[in-house]
């Protein structure tokens, strides 16, 4: 009798439940994407550039410290319930905007209770996620769930600003807000996890036990060159006259073609190996734009970073949850996304010295240095292990 083929679900039900966070959390990083906007709006309320420039950067602040809490939080309330709860508070801090926007202590309150949201919902999304897979697919199945994020932020922001300049600030919240709603909404009646055993302290022991640090480490360098696209790709390229879609967009569709097509059979692969040669070519994609002045070279950049981003989030997430029950994975979950989140946000104030004393060609070569240097560490662990296996 043939056994049955492994599809890399726990079970039908796991399935659904997959595909429906996959739907929640493209609608609820959606509700996120109406960011992009803000610095619009507040300017259209009359906010000077210093306040809105605080509105923006303080949201971070609240993302970092509670994602290092979700773990305490998730071992209390369970993982979807910590998710369901921070979907509901980001929802409450995206929506008052309606009402705040046009004072900045309001705004601020609003764009805190933000954060808070995003802080707890970002770590169990992607836990209970693993809880629905088995080992046949793991990877490219965690690779296609977490590009619901960039999907969102790719066609997020052309809706809302199509949506801002149709119906203005009402208008804009509110059809943020209800998609928040519709993703929160998506996630009852799901299967809920065991909670964790650990009923004390963060739920964070596991995420520093020693094989734990290099991947964290490996994050940490992955945010920070990730961190900047959002900071200062732009002026990169306008400083260029090159237009930075050309670098997005090529980026963003090489990581989807790589996620859907290359990560299959990855499972196989000495992971070190992987994000080793995923961290080389994000940091020959950053060479390639800052040797280049056109739009060949910003484009054939963009392709080679997103393609080297693509494998590296769903493989560590992986390794850092590696021989860990579901249940007990929020606490390295929760540590490990905060260490990229802290790369994304706070590694450009750093990089801001580096531009002002040597220019944006500069700074990228500093990023593509650091991150030729963590693959080249990677690398050589990652054939020291295959050769011991092999010997």
């Amino acid at each position: 009798m043939t056994a049955p083929v492994d599809d890399g679900f726990l079970d039908a039900t796991a399935r659904r439940e997959y595909l429906r966070l996959a739907a929640a959390t493209l609608l609820i990083y959606f509700t996120n994407a109406h960011a992009s906007l803000l610095a619009v709006v507040f300017a259209k309320h009359g906010m000077p550039l210093p306040q809105i420039g605080l509105l923006l950067s303080m949201y971070g602040v609240p993302v970092v410290i509670v994602t290092f809490l979700t773990g305490a939080v998730t071992a209390r309330i369970g993982t979807l319930g910590t998710a369901r709860l921070g979907m509901a508070v980001m929802i409450v801090g995206f929506g008052s905007l309606q009402w705040t926007a046009d004072a900045f202590w309001p705004a601020m309150a609003s764009r805190l209770v933000w954060g808070v949201g995003y802080g707890l919902l970002f770590s169990p999304l992607f836990t209970y996620a693993q809880s629905r897979l088995t080992p046949a697919r793991f990877v490219y199945l965690l690779g296609v769930f977490s590009s619901m994020a960039p999907l969102a932020q790719a066609f997020g922001p052309p809706w809302a600003e199509w949506v801002l300049a149709q119906g203005g600030d009402d208008v804009l919240f509110l059809a943020g807000t209800v998609a928040g709603i519709v993703a929160l909404l998506l996630t009852l009646g799901m299967r809920p996890l065991a909670k964790s055993s650990a009923t004390s302290g963060l739920a964070l022991g596991p995420a520093f036990a020693r094989e734990r640090w290099l991947p964290l480490v490996a994050i940490f360098v992955s945010g920070s060159l990730f961190g900047y696209l959002a900071s200062y790709m732009a002026p990169t390229l306008q400083g260029k006259g090159v237009a930075i879609g050309w670098f997005f967009i090529s980026s963003t569709c090489a990581m989807f073609a790589s996620r859907f097509l290359a990560l299959k059979g990855v499972e196989s692969f000495e992971p070190r190996l992987v994000v080793g040669g995923g961290l080389l070519l994000m940091g020959i994609g950053f060479a390639i734009t800052a040797a280049g002045a056109s739009a060949l070279s910003a484009a054939a950049g963009g392709i080679v970073f997103g393609t080297g981003y693509s494998a590296i989030y769903p493989v560590l997430s992986a390794w850092i949850s590696r021989g860990l029950a579901p249940s007990e994975r929020s606490g390295p979950q929760a540590v490990f996304n905060a260490v990229f989140t802290v790369g994304l946000n706070w590694m450009p104030m750093a990089v801001t010295f580096v531009v002002a004393a040597f220019g944006y060609d500069a700074a990228l070569g500093s990023l593509a240095a650091l991150g030729g240097a963590m693959a080249a560490v990677l690398i050589v662990l990652g054939i020291g292990r295959r050769t011991l296996r092999a010997g």
